[in-house]
């Protein structure tokens, strides 16, 4: 089988990485900045940060009819490894203790939404959902009012407990 060549040469790689850590420093600071504007009243700024997560762990494009990620953490790190959540009454914590899970088993994990919630999904609403879903229909990325169903009433506290998990793991790996 015959490879095709990288559109990267020897040369360009570096300068690549270089400006996808510059991207990734980028996005970590702007969690950072909208999580504390959320925990001063600008409620919103879950939103901003659910973009952030997106970008850094679970964004993709589709690519000749399959998907193709291109998420941050995907290109950057590609062995990440983040640390397993564990259901309790208000939510989930994650559980430093506990061997970790590579990052798209990380994302497939699902979140403790009550079976009885108005919310209507093709099955368990996972990490990756919950940061999809307010990137895609709560104004994160976009707003899809087609779907009527309501976004769960814990997603901004999910994001904003999510995105601080993410800061505390993913800023040393840029700070170097």
């Amino acid at each position: 089988m015959v490879q095709k060549p990288s559109r990267f040469s020897a040369d360009t790689r570096p300068a690549y990485e270089t400006r996808l850590q510059g991207y990734a420093r980028d996005a970590l600071s702007l969690l950072e900045a909208n999580l504390r504007l959320y925990r001063h009243g600008q409620h919103a700024c879950y939103r901003v940060a659910a973009l952030e997560l997106r970008l850094l762990l679970c964004d993709t494009t589709r690519l000749h009819s399959r998907v193709v990620e291109v998420s941050l953490a995907a290109r950057l790190w590609p062995d990440l490894r983040l640390h397993p959540l564990r259901p309790v009454s208000e939510g989930f914590v994650f559980e430093p203790g506990r061997p970790t899970l590579d990052r798209q088993t990380w994302l497939a994990q699902p979140l403790p939404v009550p079976q009885d919630g108005p919310l209507t999904l093709r099955g368990p609403l996972t990490l990756r959902g919950l940061i999809r879903l307010v990137c895609d229909r709560d104004g994160g990325a976009h707003v899809d009012p087609r779907d009527g169903s309501p976004i769960p009433e814990q997603a901004a506290g999910w994001i904003v407990d999510t995105g601080d998990y993410v800061l505390e793991q993913l800023t040393p790996l840029v700070s170097g």
